[in-house]
């Protein structure tokens, strides 16, 4: 029976050793945290997996919430610097979405793996505990921080960005009004392009349940980067109303009776995206591999982390099963380098959603506003980002794509001096004004 040490109980670590389980191996699990402590802790990345990921995790016994509401459809507002819904795309998804919260489900999956005959320690992971475990197991599976400092080198070529590209705040809200806009019933994504990203996602929380995960990208130094003196729950969200007052109103009435569901559910910083070496050396010359966001790490902009993070665990699940070793560097390298053929595209997705919008993807979005199974092919980019290749990404690809969809240039014209009318029209009726009682809170 083969062996295998995972250090890191998230989503890469856990989903990898719940394969190898079923799969007869030998599995220790190392965790820095006990359950107890997972449950207990600050608020965690919203980490919403799409259809595959979903599925994935029901086939190795890991879906523990049929209560949780699923994601079934995506509605994208892009609005103008004007305060204005320029244009929406609503379209279903291919299959259901699900947000769970990570402190419950690394919890109860500790548990689990445990129960299902995991070796479960708990504890920081050392350069010399790493050591210990590559002496002992067949393999080592390094899916998070340890004690050891870095150990994956940065891999220059695959590495686009040096600094992060968003300013990030999330909140976890309850007591919303779905009546005032029933599009939250699913999930929602609100755009100014060149200022804000807000993602509103259909989420079971730890405290309260049904809730929405509220996950906000601001362009640095823009006119939504105000979160980075926020100190508290009630704080962060009074500026997200504030924000969403002057930059998207037309979400003001939804959220501004929400509240916190607890207050440690709030998360605000910025992320570097790097890519790293999948192979570490230890000073022994004994070498490890690194899954997740240890080696591959997205700014969360397409939501890409938990759902990459399943993708590699299963992949090298099913390389590791098939394979009765010896588990070289070269091996994991090579196995890495062919898992990277269609990883990369989560990556350039996130990467080219970062940056502003070509003219052939504004087509495209436009022409997914009127047309659903464009909007629903564009969706599945977040579940399989290997999907929106290449037409997505390059411009004789995209028109095309657009073609086989019966658009034409004619159309995409006729679509933007659609647009074009509407956004004139809304200038000339002018902005519904946001009234503010006494206490500086919105009011219609």
């Amino acid at each position: 029976m083969p062996s295998i040490a995972v250090v890191g109980a998230g989503q890469a670590g856990i989903v990898l050793s719940a394969a190898l389980l079923r799969a007869g191996w030998r599995v220790s699990l190392c965790s820095d945290r006990t359950p107890e402590e997972l449950l207990a802790g600050r608020g965690r990345p919203t980490a919403c997996l799409f259809g595959d990921q979903v599925e994935y995790e029901a086939e190795l016994g890991l879906d523990f919430w049929p209560e949780a509401s699923r994601m079934r459809r995506i509605h994208l507002d892009l609005c103008t610097g004007d305060r204005d819904a320029a244009f929406a795309v609503d379209a279903p998804l291919r299959k259901p979405a699900l947000a769970v919260d990570q402190r419950l489900k690394f919890s109860r999956g500790l548990r689990e793996l445990g129960a299902r005959g995991a070796s479960v320690t708990v504890g920081v992971v050392t350069e010399a505990g790493l050591e210990e475990l590559a002496a002992t197991h067949d393999l080592v599976v390094v899916t998070a921080g340890t004690g050891a400092g870095p150990l994956f080198e940065l891999d220059p070529v695959r590495c686009v960005h040096t600094e992060p590209q968003r300013r990030l705040f999330m909140i976890n809200v309850h007591g919303y009004d779905l009546t005032a806009r029933p599009e939250h019933r699913e999930g929602v994504f609100s755009f100014l392009p060149g200022t804000v990203e807000v993602f509103w996602v259909p989420f079971h929380d730890r405290d309260v349940g049904e809730s929405r995960s509220v996950v906000l990208e601001a362009a640095p130094g823009g006119r939504a980067d105000r979160f980075c003196g926020v100190t508290s729950a009630d704080e962060g969200l009074a500026v997200l109303k504030e924000v969403v007052d002057e930059l998207l109103p037309h979400e003001s009435a939804f959220l501004r009776p929400a509240r916190p569901t607890s207050p440690v559910t709030w998360i605000k910083g910025e992320v570097l995206p790097v890519v790293r070496r999948p192979v570490g050396v230890l000073p022994s010359g004994r070498h490890v591999l690194g899954l997740g966001d240890a080696v591959v790490l997205n700014d969360p902009l397409t939501g890409q982390g938990a759902n990459n993070a399943t993708r590699m665990a299963r992949f090298f699940a099913e390389e590791l099963a098939a394979f009765d070793g010896p588990y070289t560097a070269d091996w994991l390298t090579s196995r890495f380098d062919e898992w990277w053929e269609r990883g990369r595209h989560a990556n350039e997705f996130t990467n080219r959603m970062l940056a502003p919008m070509t003219a052939a993807q504004k087509e495209l979005i436009l022409a997914a506003s009127r047309h659903p199974g464009i909007a629903e092919q564009l969706w599945e980019g977040f579940n399989d980002p290997s999907s929106l290749s290449p037409w997505f990404f390059e411009a004789p690809a995209a028109r095309e794509f657009l073609a086989r969809c019966d658009v034409g240039r004619l159309d995409v014209l006729r679509y933007r001096l659609a647009v074009a009318a509407r956004v004139v029209g809304q200038k000339l009726v002018g902005p519904r004004p946001v009234r503010r009682p006494a206490g500086g809170r919105a009011a219609t």
